[in-house]
């Protein structure tokens, strides 16, 4: 298994903040597209809550998720079993946990990845876990910027 920890302090309100993790149908106002990402799509309906379901495709494979803890505005966790394209490299299971905790001049936000490469993808691993820690420390500066911006706060 191979673990990373992203941590940020955030110049918003804890609400805001797990909002926008929370809400996958507007991804694409405050996430830019990149290689790696291109939009969430087939989320299940109704509001977002624990057990909404939802895809990711990228060019590297499908990511088939679910929401694991919801726990407004504190815990936000996400288990997205990642099938490689062609299906042969096998796939990369993918856990996110958030853990948001306010503090008096924003919102210290914590996110947690554990990536689990099965089949032949187990021998790029050092390059799959670069490829994840650059696409995920893109996303929480995005996360910052955009929450930041809105509110007009700085840390």
């Amino acid at each position: 298994m191979i673990e990373f920890r992203f941590e940020r302090l955030i110049g918003a309100d804890a609400a805001r903040v797990f909002a926008l993790l929370a809400d996958l149908r507007d991804y694409d106002r405050w996430l830019p597209r990149s290689t790696a990402f291109h939009g969430t799509s087939r989320i299940s309906e109704g509001p977002i809550r624990l057990g909404t379901t939802y895809v990711e495709e990228s060019p590297f494979g499908i990511r088939r998720g679910i929401i694991t803890g919801f726990v407004p505005p504190t815990i936000l966790n996400f288990e997205q079993p990642m099938q490689l394209k062609p299906a042969f490299f096998g796939e990369i299971g993918i856990k996110l946990f958030h853990a948001l905790t306010p503090q008096r001049k924003g919102v210290q936000v914590l996110r947690q990845l554990e990536l689990t490469p099965k089949g032949p993808v187990t021998l790029f691993a050092p390059v799959i876990a670069h490829a994840f820690r650059i696409e995920n420390e893109r996303m929480m500066t995005a996360l910052q910027s955009f929450a930041e911006a809105e509110t007009g706060n700085r840390v």
